[in-house]
């Protein structure tokens, strides 16, 4: 169908039809700086020779995690993606696959997502989870869209050393629905579990990560147990792989487990896509948004799947749905269950070691730094925070001359963190990486700032 350009008259029908205005009344959310006024400074058309040549000149511009030593991380992990992962999701027949509403049509797809929910239940402990999540930050908000509804309460108690995204997220999904979003402040890095106390009493959710956005774990059990004593339930953020080594969320008492699982095994790929998870207990299953793939046998043994539980709300009622999540993030889930099958239970855990191990290695190496040090002491898992003794978007702007993306600049997120880092490995990173970042830390220390 060709392009038709809506006419002034298509505008106003639709503005009318929404209640707004004008089309900048429609867009007011959006920053004005950073909405584009007057004509686009587009130039004229190229031949394909040309094209290609200005694209591969655009591209040039780009530097990768393969051009430079990354400890970037904050969510979105720079891992090893297999080449099995890679054969498997590039067969035609996976990845031209979308929505798989003829279940007889589409037994390879239904069996994929069937596979990928069992192993969220059994890393989470929680008996059941679901498919089709965009990512982390969005499972967290649709985990209290969930909690809202069951325990018929306004308020969300959401960590502060949650991942920012996750927060910025939960907040805008929430923002319309009258809910109330408090911040639960933190002490030496991790929850201040002090501050629940009577702030319970009111509460749908409880929202904490384990380990947290700065790498720390939690006081997930005493957590846990102050929650249980209230209607709240509690929403735990997950990293998948930590799991191998951390207590499941289902044994510190968490009715709701979300994460994000880029990281078990999707390419960074420039921030995406991701992969969202959600598992929970079996009397919250309705509440569970995407799709839930249920096998069976039928009159002659056979093994089938199907989508189970779905609400006519979900496809013509959506005002009164669960939730309208409708893409299928299939292809994602598929990759990750490829990845857990190829480590395995073993494989998984001497994973989440090396990653620990690494982590504990870099940050002696740069705490022995003069000038560095850890800005927290607690135990924690693939990340941790140093402190510098000057502003880190510097130092982050001084080493990428040289070819090192040395962390996230926690003080884009928190005001009394402008000389952190958050620095991450990954099971890619070497002994020689991790000194070579210790070394550029140092000689920028040294020479006041300058590489």
């Amino acid at each position: 169908m060709p392009y038709v350009p809506n006419t002034d008259r298509d505008r106003r029908a639709m503005l009318d039809t929404i209640g707004a205005a004008s089309v900048d009344e429609l867009f007011a959310d959006v920053p004005a700086e950073l909405r584009t006024s007057g004509d686009l400074d587009v130039p004229g058309p190229l031949s394909e020779l040309e094209l290609l040549r200005h694209m591969r000149k655009l591209a040039s511009a780009n530097r990768t995690t393969d051009d430079v030593v990354s400890f970037l991380g904050g969510g979105v992990y720079d891992t090893v993606v297999p080449s099995a992962v890679r054969h498997i999701t590039g067969l035609p027949h996976f990845y031209t696959a979308y929505t798989p509403y003829q279940a007889e049509a589409s037994q390879g797809t239904l069996q994929s997502i069937y596979e990928f929910q069992s192993l969220i239940a059994r890393l989470t402990g929680l008996p059941v989870a679901n498919a089709s999540m965009y990512d982390g930050a969005s499972a967290a908000a649709e985990a209290c869209v969930a909690a809202l509804a069951v325990t018929r309460k306004r308020k969300i108690l959401l960590s502060a050393t949650t991942n920012p995204a996750l927060r910025a997220v939960t907040k805008t999904y929430l923002g319309a629905s009258g809910a109330e979003v408090v911040e639960l402040p933190s002490r030496d890095g991790v929850t201040d579990v002090d501050v629940l106390g009577d702030a319970l009493g009111d509460a749908a959710a409880v929202v904490v990560q384990h380990p947290n956005f700065f790498g720390l774990l939690e006081p997930v059990a005493e957590i846990g147990e102050r929650v249980s004593e209230s209607s709240a339930l509690l929403v735990s953020s997950v990293d998948p792989i930590s799991l191998a080594l951390l207590a499941p969320p289902s044994a510190y008492g968490a009715e709701i487990a979300v994460g994000e699982g880029q990281c078990l095994g999707a390419p960074v790929a420039f921030g995406g896509p991701l992969l969202g998870f959600m598992a929970t207990t079996r009397k919250h299953v309705r509440r569970l948004p995407g799709r839930i793939i249920g096998g069976a046998t039928d009159d002659e043994g056979r093994r089938g799947y199907i989508m189970t539980l779905q609400t006519r709300e979900q496809h013509i009622r959506r005002e009164k749905a669960t939730s309208n999540i409708c893409t299928n993030q299939g292809l994602v889930a598929l990759g990750a269950t490829v990845y857990l099958s190829l480590l395995g239970k073993a494989g998984l855990r001497e994973l989440a070691v090396q990653l620990a191990s690494k982590a504990r290695y870099a940050a002696d190496a740069l705490s022995h730094v003069r000038g560095v040090k850890l800005r927290f002491d607690g135990p924690f898992f693939r990340e941790f925070v140093v402190e510098l003794p000057f502003d880190a978007a510097r130092t982050k702007c001084e080493l990428s001359k040289i070819a090192i993306w040395p962390g996230i600049n926690c003080g884009c997120y928190y005001d009394d963190m402008k000389n952190c880092l958050l620095v991450t490995v990954s099971e890619r990173h070497t002994r020689e990486d991790i000194d070579t970042l210790a070394s550029a830390l140092e000689a920028i220390i040294a020479t006041g700032g300058t590489a």
